[in-house]
């Protein structure tokens, strides 16, 4: 009797309990197969280069910055950058400016100004790099960067096709030192401009 019961035991381990155990196997392989690979909400987050521009607008006379920047798409789903927004402030006075994202640079120079701004749509596993031009907001008319000290730079984006309204921005900060020897070269050029990128530092 023995020997029969483990005979049937292997045999129904064989022959019912290892197949059933495979299916199994497989249906949840292939359930995180189809998450990855086609149901995951869209993971957005961005990326900032570690040099950003100063540039003074030629019609309007009025300071803009031009940050080259990577957005990047983790999940399956497509998602879409629909705007930025930049906040530069003086750590010492407190004084701040607000711009907007309104246009990209050309792709083949990063320094003048190319078509208006338009929402960033990646798909999924997906990225895009876009050099960003922040211009004021509103009738701003005076200059942030105009003495030395430490400048934090506050970027946001604003996302759609997200999965819960908590993820519907995004917020990245680092700050610019600017030195007398920077402000010195910023006021010898005729408008005022930086002639060199400005070197981010991470506040991470």
């Amino acid at each position: 009797m023995k020997t029969n019961s483990a005979t049937g035991c292997l045999e129904f381990i064989t022959t019912k309990l290892f197949p059933i155990t495979i299916s199994l196997f497989s249906l949840a392989l292939s359930s995180v197969n189809l998450y990855i690979n086609f149901l995951r909400s869209p993971n957005l987050s961005f990326d900032i280069a570690p040099y950003v521009s100063q540039v003074i607008d030629d019609g309007s006379g009025k300071e803009a910055f031009f940050i080259p920047l990577t957005v990047v798409n983790r999940g399956a789903r497509p998602g879409t950058v629909l705007s930025f927004e930049l906040t530069v402030t003086n750590t010492q006075t407190k004084k701040e400016a607000s711009f907007s994202s309104q246009y990209y640079a050309k792709s083949d120079e990063q320094r003048i100004l190319g078509e208006f701004f338009s929402p960033l749509s990646l798909q999924g596993y997906s990225s895009a790099s876009q050099t960003v031009c922040f211009y004021p907001i509103g009738l701003l008319s005076e200059r942030i960067l105009t003495q030395p000290g430490a400048y934090q730079f506050q970027i946001r984006a604003v996302v759609a096709n997200v999965r819960n309204r908590s993820q519907q921005s995004m917020i990245q900060t680092f700050h610019i030192n600017m030195t007398n020897e920077m402000i010195v070269d910023m006021q010898k050029t005729p408008d005022g401009e930086y002639p060199f990128p400005i070197r981010v530092e991470s506040d991470e």
